[in-house]
């Protein structure tokens, strides 16, 4: 099933960079970075920076898993780089997301530089928290799209749902889980994995799952 970005677009927020930053109030990338504080968790979206409100332990227990089990295979298999939380993704002068874990390939390292990432990663991955839901699902879905962000996981362990993303010349196209409930990443060669580990509290041992997706 394919769907289309235009139809969470937004006039406004299509045309944000044509408009004026004075006249309108918009906050430039770089006034965001020298505004917010290191390790505060924020979004730069159309000109406008918004902080994240506290989260749920649920959420950084998942968030914390996630990382550990893909940073493990990516490191594993020497794919690339896997970042998350804080640091931020400059897509224009005005857009700088902060995913709260990103994947980016290692013939792509030359986005990563000293202070942000510049250019859109290979992978997002948004952990849902109550004050982040439309953001994730709206707003967030539309920018990735546009930018060029090859795959896109919305994860929202608060209703226990995961939703996997392709992009397809600019329109999001969603990810097949099998009936055996396993999850397969194109953007991330070789992974996969099953959707139920996503939800189980505590979460499951790491390196007995590794030891699964590498066949061992």
């Amino acid at each position: 099933m394919t769907y289309t970005a235009a139809k969470v677009r937004k006039r406004k927020a299509r045309n944000v960079e044509t408009k004026s930053s004075a006249s309108a109030n918009l906050v430039t990338f770089d006034q965001f970075y020298e505004t917010v504080e290191e390790n505060v968790h924020a979004d730069l979206l159309d000109g406008k920076i918004i902080r994240d409100s506290p989260t749920v332990p649920k959420h950084g227990l998942t968030t914390t898993f996630v990382g550990h089990l893909l940073g493990t295979y990516v490191s594993h298999r020497r794919l690339g780089f896997l970042i998350g939380s804080t640091s931020t993704v400059r897509l224009t002068a005005y857009q700088a997301p902060e995913p709260d874990l990103f994947f980016i390939s290692a013939n792509r390292h030359h986005i990563i530089n000293e202070k942000y990432i510049d250019g859109p990663p290979d992978l997002c991955i948004e952990v849902i928290s109550k004050s982040s839901r439309r953001r994730d699902r709206v707003r967030k879905f539309v920018l990735y799209a546009d930018h060029g962000v090859r795959e896109y996981w919305i994860i929202d362990p608060l209703i226990n749902t995961a939703n996997f993303y392709r992009n397809v010349d600019g329109e999001w196209q969603e990810m097949p889980v099998d009936d055996q409930g396993i999850f397969r990443s194109e953007a991330v060669p070789g992974f996969w994995m099953k959707v139920s580990w996503l939800f189980i509290y505590p979460p499951p041992d790491v390196y007995e799952l590794c030891k699964l997706i590498f066949g061992e």
